[in-house]
Protein backbone atom coordinates (compact mmCIF):
# COMPACT_ATOMS: atom_id res chain seq x y z
CA UNK A 1 0.00 0.00 0.00
CA UNK A 2 2.83 2.38 0.83
CA UNK A 3 4.43 1.86 -2.59
CA UNK A 4 1.07 2.42 -4.28
CA UNK A 5 0.53 5.59 -2.26
CA UNK A 6 3.91 6.99 -3.27
CA UNK A 7 3.25 6.20 -6.92
CA UNK A 8 -0.11 7.97 -6.79
CA UNK A 9 1.49 10.98 -5.12
CA UNK A 10 4.18 11.26 -7.84
CA UNK A 11 1.50 10.92 -10.51
CA UNK A 12 -0.43 13.83 -8.98
CA UNK A 13 2.73 15.99 -8.96
CA UNK A 14 3.47 15.17 -12.59
CA UNK A 15 -0.11 15.85 -13.59
CA UNK A 16 0.07 19.25 -11.88
CA UNK A 17 3.47 20.34 -13.22
CA UNK A 18 3.56 18.56 -16.58
CA UNK A 19 -0.04 18.04 -17.69
CA UNK A 20 1.05 16.71 -21.10
CA UNK A 21 3.19 14.03 -19.52
CA UNK A 22 0.39 12.85 -17.24
CA UNK A 23 -1.62 11.80 -20.27
CA UNK A 24 1.09 9.45 -21.40
CA UNK A 25 1.33 5.86 -20.31
CA UNK A 26 4.24 5.99 -17.83
CA UNK A 27 4.88 2.45 -16.90
CA UNK A 28 7.79 2.57 -14.46
CA UNK A 29 9.03 4.69 -11.59
CA UNK A 30 12.45 5.09 -13.24
CA UNK A 31 11.03 6.55 -16.45
CA UNK A 32 8.93 9.05 -14.48
CA UNK A 33 11.99 10.30 -12.57
CA UNK A 34 14.07 10.64 -15.74
CA UNK A 35 11.39 12.69 -17.47
CA UNK A 36 10.97 14.97 -14.47
CA UNK A 37 14.72 15.59 -14.24
CA UNK A 38 15.02 16.25 -17.98
CA UNK A 39 12.16 18.72 -18.07
CA UNK A 40 13.32 20.49 -14.91
CA UNK A 41 16.85 20.87 -16.30
CA UNK A 42 15.55 22.18 -19.61
CA UNK A 43 13.32 24.70 -17.86
CA UNK A 44 16.17 26.05 -15.69
CA UNK A 45 18.76 26.28 -18.45
CA UNK A 46 16.48 27.96 -20.96
CA UNK A 47 14.69 30.37 -18.62
CA UNK A 48 14.68 33.81 -20.31
CA UNK A 49 16.05 36.64 -18.21
CA UNK A 50 17.64 34.37 -15.63
CA UNK A 51 20.10 36.44 -13.53
CA UNK A 52 22.59 35.65 -10.83
CA UNK A 53 21.63 36.59 -7.29
CA UNK A 54 25.30 37.38 -6.61
CA UNK A 55 26.34 41.02 -7.24
CA UNK A 56 29.17 41.13 -9.76
CA UNK A 57 30.37 44.69 -10.58
CA UNK A 58 31.10 45.41 -14.22
CA UNK A 59 34.07 47.77 -14.13
CA UNK A 60 35.41 49.16 -17.42
CA UNK A 61 39.00 48.65 -18.49
CA UNK A 62 41.58 51.16 -17.20
CA UNK A 63 42.28 54.22 -19.31
CA UNK A 64 45.15 56.49 -18.31
CA UNK A 65 47.04 59.55 -19.60
CA UNK A 66 49.80 60.79 -17.26
CA UNK A 67 50.20 64.54 -16.87
CA UNK A 68 53.25 65.72 -18.79
CA UNK A 69 53.52 69.37 -17.68
CA UNK A 70 53.57 71.39 -14.46
CA UNK A 71 50.20 72.91 -13.60
CA UNK A 72 51.46 76.41 -14.34
CA UNK A 73 51.89 75.40 -17.99
CA UNK A 74 48.66 73.41 -18.38
CA UNK A 75 45.53 74.41 -20.25
CA UNK A 76 42.51 73.40 -18.15
CA UNK A 77 38.98 72.50 -19.26
CA UNK A 78 35.87 71.93 -17.17
CA UNK A 79 32.77 69.86 -17.93
CA UNK A 80 29.73 69.14 -15.78
CA UNK A 81 26.86 66.72 -16.05
CA UNK A 82 24.90 68.81 -13.54
CA UNK A 83 22.68 70.44 -16.16
CA UNK A 84 24.44 73.83 -16.36
CA UNK A 85 23.86 76.00 -19.44
CA UNK A 86 23.59 79.63 -20.50
CA UNK A 87 20.21 81.19 -19.76
CA UNK A 88 19.82 81.93 -23.49
CA UNK A 89 20.37 78.30 -24.50
CA UNK A 90 17.69 75.62 -24.84
CA UNK A 91 17.13 73.93 -21.46
CA UNK A 92 17.82 70.21 -21.14
CA UNK A 93 15.04 67.64 -21.25
CA UNK A 94 14.92 66.51 -17.64
CA UNK A 95 13.39 63.15 -18.62
CA UNK A 96 16.69 62.20 -20.33
CA UNK A 97 19.04 64.12 -22.60
CA UNK A 98 22.43 63.29 -24.07
CA UNK A 99 22.95 66.64 -25.84
CA UNK A 100 25.41 69.19 -24.53
CA UNK A 101 25.81 72.97 -24.39
CA UNK A 102 28.96 74.89 -25.21
CA UNK A 103 29.78 77.46 -22.53
CA UNK A 104 32.53 79.98 -23.40
CA UNK A 105 34.96 80.03 -20.47
CA UNK A 106 34.69 83.84 -20.25
CA UNK A 107 30.92 83.68 -19.65
CA UNK A 108 29.85 85.74 -16.61
CA UNK A 109 28.63 83.32 -13.96
CA UNK A 110 25.34 85.20 -13.52
CA UNK A 111 24.43 84.28 -17.11
CA UNK A 112 24.42 80.56 -16.26
CA UNK A 113 21.59 78.45 -14.84
CA UNK A 114 20.69 74.84 -14.11
CA UNK A 115 18.08 72.56 -15.67
CA UNK A 116 18.13 69.20 -13.93
CA UNK A 117 15.38 67.23 -12.21
CA UNK A 118 17.53 64.64 -10.46
CA UNK A 119 18.66 66.56 -7.38
CA UNK A 120 18.06 69.69 -5.32
CA UNK A 121 19.13 72.66 -7.48
CA UNK A 122 18.92 75.28 -4.73
CA UNK A 123 22.69 75.53 -4.12
CA UNK A 124 23.40 76.10 -7.82
CA UNK A 125 20.65 78.70 -7.96
CA UNK A 126 22.46 80.53 -5.14
CA UNK A 127 25.88 80.26 -6.81
CA UNK A 128 26.58 78.37 -10.03
CA UNK A 129 30.22 78.02 -8.90
CA UNK A 130 29.02 75.27 -6.54
CA UNK A 131 28.82 73.00 -9.61
CA UNK A 132 30.71 74.82 -12.37
CA UNK A 133 33.39 76.93 -10.58
CA UNK A 134 33.94 79.19 -13.55
CA UNK A 135 34.87 82.28 -11.46
CA UNK A 136 37.36 80.28 -9.36
CA UNK A 137 39.02 78.82 -12.46
CA UNK A 138 39.56 82.26 -13.95
CA UNK A 139 41.07 83.42 -10.66
CA UNK A 140 43.50 80.47 -10.61
CA UNK A 141 44.51 81.30 -14.17
CA UNK A 142 45.06 84.96 -13.29
CA UNK A 143 47.16 83.93 -10.27
CA UNK A 144 49.34 81.70 -12.46
CA UNK A 145 48.36 78.54 -10.57
CA UNK A 146 47.39 77.09 -13.95
CA UNK A 147 48.61 78.13 -17.36
CA UNK A 148 45.34 78.90 -19.15
CA UNK A 149 41.75 77.88 -19.71
CA UNK A 150 40.39 76.41 -22.92
CA UNK A 151 37.94 78.61 -24.79
CA UNK A 152 34.92 76.37 -24.22
CA UNK A 153 33.54 74.46 -21.24
CA UNK A 154 30.72 71.91 -21.64
CA UNK A 155 27.49 71.31 -19.75
CA UNK A 156 25.16 68.35 -20.13
CA UNK A 157 22.37 66.73 -18.14
CA UNK A 158 23.63 63.34 -17.08
CA UNK A 159 20.60 62.14 -15.13
CA UNK A 160 18.74 59.26 -16.79
CA UNK A 161 20.85 59.64 -19.90
CA UNK A 162 21.25 57.18 -22.73
CA UNK A 163 24.47 55.30 -21.90
CA UNK A 164 25.13 54.27 -25.49
CA UNK A 165 24.71 57.85 -26.73
CA UNK A 166 27.03 59.20 -24.03
CA UNK A 167 29.59 56.50 -24.83
CA UNK A 168 29.42 56.73 -28.62
CA UNK A 169 28.35 60.33 -29.36
CA UNK A 170 28.56 62.82 -26.48
CA UNK A 171 31.83 61.59 -24.99
CA UNK A 172 33.83 61.33 -28.23
CA UNK A 173 32.50 64.67 -29.57
CA UNK A 174 33.40 66.61 -26.42
CA UNK A 175 36.78 64.86 -26.20
CA UNK A 176 37.59 65.75 -29.82
CA UNK A 177 36.65 69.40 -29.30
CA UNK A 178 38.63 69.76 -26.07
CA UNK A 179 41.65 68.06 -27.64
CA UNK A 180 41.43 70.46 -30.59
CA UNK A 181 41.44 73.38 -28.12
CA UNK A 182 44.65 72.05 -26.55
CA UNK A 183 43.33 70.92 -23.17
CA UNK A 184 45.89 69.17 -20.96
CA UNK A 185 43.56 68.64 -17.99
CA UNK A 186 39.79 68.08 -17.91
CA UNK A 187 38.00 68.45 -14.57
CA UNK A 188 34.35 67.48 -14.05
CA UNK A 189 31.46 67.47 -11.62
CA UNK A 190 28.28 65.40 -11.64
CA UNK A 191 25.03 65.78 -9.74
CA UNK A 192 22.95 62.67 -9.13
CA UNK A 193 24.15 59.07 -9.37
CA UNK A 194 23.54 58.71 -13.09
CA UNK A 195 25.18 62.13 -13.53
CA UNK A 196 28.34 60.68 -12.01
CA UNK A 197 28.08 57.80 -14.49
CA UNK A 198 27.60 60.12 -17.49
CA UNK A 199 30.43 62.44 -16.40
CA UNK A 200 32.72 59.43 -15.99
CA UNK A 201 31.89 58.19 -19.50
CA UNK A 202 32.82 61.57 -21.01
CA UNK A 203 35.98 61.83 -18.87
CA UNK A 204 37.09 58.38 -20.01
CA UNK A 205 36.70 59.52 -23.62
CA UNK A 206 38.87 62.57 -22.83
CA UNK A 207 41.46 60.41 -21.07
CA UNK A 208 41.56 58.05 -24.06
CA UNK A 209 42.10 61.07 -26.33
CA UNK A 210 45.26 62.03 -24.42
CA UNK A 211 44.07 64.40 -21.66
CA UNK A 212 44.48 63.92 -17.89
CA UNK A 213 41.12 63.98 -16.13
CA UNK A 214 39.66 64.07 -12.63
CA UNK A 215 36.09 63.89 -11.33
CA UNK A 216 35.20 65.96 -8.25
CA UNK A 217 32.68 63.51 -6.83
CA UNK A 218 29.94 63.80 -4.25
CA UNK A 219 29.31 60.07 -4.79
CA UNK A 220 32.82 58.60 -5.09
CA UNK A 221 31.78 54.90 -4.97
CA UNK A 222 29.74 55.38 -8.15
CA UNK A 223 32.61 57.22 -9.87
CA UNK A 224 35.05 54.45 -8.96
CA UNK A 225 32.72 51.63 -10.04
CA UNK A 226 32.11 53.37 -13.38
CA UNK A 227 35.85 53.63 -14.04
CA UNK A 228 36.79 57.26 -13.40
CA UNK A 229 40.56 57.53 -14.00
CA UNK A 230 41.06 59.94 -11.02
CA UNK A 231 38.68 61.00 -8.27
CA UNK A 232 38.72 63.65 -5.57
CA UNK A 233 35.91 63.76 -3.03
CA UNK A 234 35.10 66.62 -0.67
CA UNK A 235 32.41 65.93 1.95
CA UNK A 236 29.60 67.74 0.14
CA UNK A 237 26.04 66.94 -0.99
CA UNK A 238 25.19 66.37 -4.63
CA UNK A 239 24.66 69.74 -6.28
CA UNK A 240 27.61 71.31 -4.47
CA UNK A 241 30.48 69.14 -5.68
CA UNK A 242 32.75 72.16 -6.15
CA UNK A 243 32.00 73.55 -2.69
CA UNK A 244 29.47 75.44 -0.61
CA UNK A 245 27.70 78.21 -2.55
CA UNK A 246 29.33 81.62 -2.07
CA UNK A 247 32.17 80.06 -0.07
CA UNK A 248 35.07 81.24 -2.20
CA UNK A 249 37.78 79.78 0.04
CA UNK A 250 36.23 76.28 -0.03
CA UNK A 251 35.68 76.33 -3.79
CA UNK A 252 39.24 77.51 -4.42
CA UNK A 253 40.65 74.90 -2.03
CA UNK A 254 38.74 72.06 -3.70
CA UNK A 255 39.96 73.15 -7.15
CA UNK A 256 43.60 73.54 -6.05
CA UNK A 257 43.66 70.19 -4.24
CA UNK A 258 42.06 68.50 -7.24
CA UNK A 259 44.57 70.00 -9.69
CA UNK A 260 47.45 68.97 -7.42
CA UNK A 261 45.98 65.47 -7.22
CA UNK A 262 46.13 65.26 -11.01
CA UNK A 263 49.86 65.90 -10.67
CA UNK A 264 50.32 63.46 -7.77
CA UNK A 265 48.31 60.45 -8.93
CA UNK A 266 50.54 57.96 -10.70
CA UNK A 267 48.11 55.26 -11.75
CA UNK A 268 44.52 54.64 -12.80
CA UNK A 269 41.64 54.62 -10.34
CA UNK A 270 43.13 56.58 -7.43
CA UNK A 271 40.80 58.38 -5.02
CA UNK A 272 41.64 61.21 -2.63
CA UNK A 273 39.23 62.41 0.04
CA UNK A 274 39.49 66.20 0.46
CA UNK A 275 39.36 67.98 3.86
CA UNK A 276 36.31 70.11 3.11
CA UNK A 277 32.85 69.57 4.55
CA UNK A 278 29.56 71.25 3.78
CA UNK A 279 26.10 70.11 4.81
CA UNK A 280 23.09 71.33 2.94
CA UNK A 281 20.46 72.25 5.53
CA UNK A 282 17.02 71.92 4.00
Amino acid sequence: MRVLSQLCERTVIIAHVFPRISTQNISTQESQDQIMVQHTMMKLTTSPGLRSEIYVPNTPKPVWTPLQKPLSQCSVAFITSGGIHNKKQTPFNTAGDYTYREIPSDTPSDELMVTHGGFDNSDINKDVNAMLPIDRLRELRDQGFIGSLVGTFYGFMGGGGNVDKFRNVTGPEIADKLKAEGADIVLATGGCGTCHRSATIVLRACEAAGMSTCLIAALPPIARQQGAPRITAPHVPIGSNAGEPNNKDMQTGILKDTLEAVEEFDHYGQLKMLPYEYRHNV
